[in-house]
């Protein structure tokens, strides 16, 4: 591997978005060579990943089509990051400058929204590499050879500047000071039991910033289910109990603010499509809450039934969302209990399909 990572770095700085001899021959050692030198040593991370991660994969891209500025090798899990743009893993990154590679705990730089795929803001992606190290620090602080930041030195390519944002922790290797086989798949070893950890810690968090609010996931893995279609690695974020936690906290600081507002209000969730009936003089709103513990933004969605969104279309403009986010869940008492909260407020309320995303179907099977 010593001398791999030596014959791609020597290329790096013939780099051409052209598929010229010299990118041929970086392609053919980054997507064949690497890749199997990482594909041997994937029983030994299988024997120490946790066993319910059992799905470990390979994978290389120097550019189809146009040549990368920055070729990439990963390891990763195939159900908790189903491509190099989304989840987290391990990846080796070649500095453009060809001076250095970084073994690179990372994680995809790009989101879906809508239907396309967005690069994800450099703050949001430092903000997610800070909880990740953070939870995994008692792993990471016992190597004092990883480095927090990384410089691939990229001159064109915009997903420079996103991997090294995306960088939780590193183990750096300069040209002149590669280490030797040994000490390489050591790192490998030790970052990719780290990775282990770290879908562990993912998939126990209720928010991770950046990413869906949990009570959207869960609607997203419910409707998975139900059509047969569940992944490994693919659970709820939340409880029923939580679940129900969450909502009731919505439901009382909405009713707070109508109520300072001068509304008579009444609950009635229970046995309507809306949540809050809101009367003040001759004017009636119907109220929807929501609530959630992740923080708001305007890319922010939420679940709706397709009785609320009938209900809503058909009652504008004497309607209401009231979306409390950042709601405070504590799971330590029993029952799980919520609190706090910051309230958002859209009146009238106008449901436009264009920003409607269907979440599942109901089909009639025959003619």
């Amino acid at each position: 591997m010593r001398e791999l990572l030596r014959k791609i770095l020597s290329l790096q700085p013939d780099w051409s978005s052209d598929n010229t001899p010299a990118m041929q021959e970086r392609g053919l050692l980054v997507r064949r060579e690497v890749v199997g030198w990482l594909r041997e040593r994937l029983p030994s991370i299988v024997e120490n990943a946790p066993e319910e991660i059992d799905d470990w994969r390979v994978e290389a891209r120097d550019g189809t089509g146009l040549k990368n500025e920055i070729p990439w090798a990963r390891v990763y899990s195939a159900s908790r990051s189903r491509s190099a743009t989304v989840g987290w893993y391990i990846v080796y990154l070649f500095g453009a400058q060809g001076d250095r590679v970084y073994l690179s705990l990372n994680q995809g730089t790009t989101r879906w929204e809508k239907g396309d795929l967005h690069a994800r803001p450099v703050a949001e992606l430092r903000q997610r590499a800070r909880w990740a190290y953070k939870a995994l620090s008692p792993l990471l602080q016992s190597r004092v050879d990883l480095v927090e930041q990384i410089s691939l030195e990229a001159r064109k390519s915009p997903l420079g500047p996103a991997y090294e944002a995306g960088n939780v922790m590193a183990f750096e290797y300069a040209l002149d000071r590669l280490p030797n086989e040994k000490v390489l798949a050591g790192d490998l070893q030790f970052l990719a039991s780290v990775l282990g950890h770290l879908y562990q810690l993912a998939e126990q968090a209720i928010d991770l910033p950046g990413d869906l609010s949990p009570e959207v996931v869960d609607a997203l893995v419910t409707a998975e289910r139900s059509a047969g279609k569940t992944r490994k690695g693919q659970g709820l974020r939340l409880t029923s109990v939580e679940r129900t936690a969450i909502e009731r906290q919505a439901v009382t600081v909405a009713m707070r603010y109508l109520t300072t507002e001068g509304f008579t209000v009444t609950d009635v969730g229970a046995t309507q499509s809306y949540d809050l009936d809101a009367l003040r003089g001759e004017q009636h709103l119907f109220v929807e809450v929501k609530g959630t513990t992740s923080m708001w933004s305007s890319t922010s969605e939420i679940i709706l039934t397709k009785n609320e969104v009938d209900l809503h279309e058909r009652e504008y403009p004497n309607n209401m969302l009231v979306v409390v986010s950042q709601i405070t869940l504590d799971r330590t008492a029993t029952p799980p209990s919520a609190s706090g909260g910051e309230l958002h407020v859209v009146h009238p309320w106008q449901v436009l399909p264009s920003k409607l995303t269907p979440v599942t179907y109901r089909y009639v099977v025959g003619e």
